[in-house]
């Protein structure tokens, strides 16, 4: 009777075990995913970003396997286990509400972005990330019971994790992403962490304080659900399927008109609309796509890639009536943000394509889609974060393709004329070249050569043979002024960015 008790009891610790290191692999990277959108306000959503956070949370995973495995040796205890597992949930709804004010510090000392990066990534995410490393190896040392079916074992748990950190992707980037804001998950994450502690005690009053905690933490979660958590960004924080968003507003200095705003990330506002004229353009750059219209002036089709919170389709809308217009944005959050804060409507000329923008020129090219009259490119998130996909040789033949052959491009590219700076700009350039007869480059906020090197928003106006300037008002001639006229080479050491190297981090990085 008592071998039948041992068995059925070793079995349920089987059983919790499993359990145990199967939801550790999920919950891991579920905090890998909404950690991402706890740093995008204040350091972007960049490659560099993203590497500091995989490499750290890799890092700690690892040396936390190592140290796991060792402790295992020294003390196979399930009580042990379960403190590992209670303060790492512990120190994971710390981090949650703690998180912005790290970050906000850290924003404050002003630190190259892969110092900042690094610095953040380990200070939100190597004590927890140790702390969950450490699990994998100390589940597997408590569930061997003879060295003959150790490898069995090993094998099982390592699958059920890999298993739960498949879950954990998939959960976290579809669907938790979309629900609740990246605190909240958090919160959410550190609860089901003290829950498996409740499973990894054995003794009755410890399996009573862990529930307690658990207890506790549910209730964070529910406050942080329902009130939100400390945050430093100004304005609304909202979560999309691939953005972080703030929606602020602020005063005009120009003119003291108010202005919404709208960040997808810390270095630049992708968007902004004066509230008592939602058509009007405000940022400067925005008024060269007119530039299509004064080269071609019978333009009936456009296509605008990057909808942000679609000031320049609303402007065309509003004040070229007999034009239709094709958006594709890739975020469907952001056109939902427009509508709500950015006075977006429906319009019987505006169609809407939320897919990759590389992804529609490569389908429109194999469809065949009716060529359009212009094509406007405004895909930069910042000078940093740049859609590389977009930059290319490849990318500028299929633009041209969707082209009439008196068609006219306008690129929106943030980079420098010349300069340490420029190295982006020299590439796209290059690159489009090759599909574009006629390359003319206007500095949008800082023309004269003396500014070469300013880093800016460089409007990039192509076509086969795009004509002469013709007879203008004073608001197109004002932008005809901004027209680069000095002689101009591209870097000899850039490359024409292609599709299997188009290194424009590297450059834009560059200080």
């Amino acid at each position: 009777m008592s071998n039948q008790r041992n068995v059925t009891y070793n079995v349920k610790i089987q059983a919790r075990l499993q359990i145990i290191s199967f939801l550790t692999g999920a919950t891991t990277m579920i905090l890998e995913l909404a950690g991402s959108r706890l740093v995008a306000p204040f350091f972007g959503t960049s490659l560099i970003v993203w590497t500091a956070l995989i490499g750290i949370i890799m890092t700690n995973l690892c040396f936390g396997n190592w140290l796991g495995g060792s402790v295992a040796d020294k003390r196979p205890e399930g009580k042990l286990l379960g403190r590992i597992l209670m303060f790492a949930a512990i120190i994971i709804s710390v981090t949650a509400f703690a998180s912005n004010w790290i970050l906000t510090s850290i924003q404050a000392l002003h630190l190259n972005l892969y110092v900042s990066a690094v610095y953040s990534a380990v200070s939100i995410f190597a004590p927890s990330s140790l702390l969950l490393g450490m699990v994998s190896p100390f589940v597997a040392r408590l569930a061997m019971e003879n060295v003959q079916s150790s490898g069995a074992v090993v094998g099982r748990l390592s699958a059920l994790n890999s298993a739960g950190s498949i879950l954990g992707t998939f959960m976290g980037g579809f669907v938790l992403i979309s629900l609740f804001p990246s605190g909240v998950i958090m919160m959410i994450v550190a609860t089901v962490v003290a829950l498996l502690s409740v499973l990894a005690y054995t003794g009755a009053w410890r399996k009573i304080i862990a529930g307690i905690v658990f207890l506790f933490l549910t209730g964070g979660a529910i406050y942080a659900r329902n009130n939100g958590l400390p945050f430093s960004p100004i304005g609304e924080q909202l979560d999309t399927a691939y953005n972080h968003i703030s929606v602020a507003e602020s005063i005009d200095r120009r003119n003291g008109r108010r202005v919404r705003v709208m960040v997808t990330d810390p270095d630049s506002a992708q968007s902004l609309m004066y509230l008592d004229n939602p058509s009007e353009l405000v940022s400067e750059y925005t008024k060269f796509y007119e530039l299509a219209f004064h080269y071609k002036p019978d333009v009936k089709r456009v296509l605008m890639l990057g909808g942000g919170g679609y000031s320049v389709p609303k402007y065309i809308l509003e004040n070229h009536k007999e034009v239709s217009l094709d958006v594709v944005e890739l975020d469907p959050g952001i056109t939902d943000v427009a509508r709500k804060y950015f006075a977006l409507q429906d319009d019987p000329k505006l169609q809407i394509f939320h897919e990759d923008a590389r992804t529609f020129l490569n389908r429109a090219g194999s469809e065949k889609i009716e060529p359009y009259d212009a094509i406007f490119m405004d895909t930069f998130n910042s000078a940093i974060v740049i859609p590389f996909q977009l930059t290319t040789v490849e990318a500028g033949s299929r633009l041209r393709k969707l082209l009439k052959p008196d068609g006219v491009l306008v690129v929106n590219i943030i980079s420098s004329v010349y300069g340490p700076k420029s190295g982006v700009f020299h590439g796209i350039y290059k690159a489009f070249s090759q599909s574009f007869g006629t390359m003319m480059i206007f500095p949008a906020n800082a023309p004269d050569p003396k500014y070469a090197a300013a880093l800016q928003n460089i409007m990039l106006v192509a076509g086969d043979s795009v004509p002469e300037a013709l007879a203008s008002g004073d608001k197109i001639s004002a932008l005809l002024s901004h027209q680069w006229l000095e002689p101009f080479s591209p870097d000899p050491v850039v490359p024409a960015f292609t599709d299997s190297f188009a290194p424009v981090e590297r450059y834009a990085l560059i200080q």
